[in-house]
């Protein structure tokens, strides 16, 4: 198991902007590793991370950078820029 467990990580979305995140750790985990990922998951839910395709709020799981909420709204930004 590795420190990229997500499970350990719970976002309640609360009135907009406000989101309540917890995270707990294991004892086989990087505790330092999920904090920082819950406090950049919290920094960004609070500016409002949506996906710039469709609009829609990114998932947790999906990586702190991330830009497109799936891999058909990326798809779909990429042809739109070639047409």
């Amino acid at each position: 198991m590795t420190d990229r467990d997500y499970s350990t990580i719970w976002i309640e979305e609360l009135d907009p902007p406000f989101v309540r995140i917890v995270s707990t750790s294991y004892p086989w985990q990087n505790a330092h590793r999920i904090a920082q990922r819950a406090n950049t998951l919290a920094r960004n839910y609070s500016r409002g991370w949506h996906c710039v395709h469709c609009g829609d709020l990114m998932p947790v799981w999906k990586r702190i950078d991330a830009k497109y909420c799936k891999e058909g709204c990326r798809k779909m930004a990429a042809r739109k820029r070639r047409a």
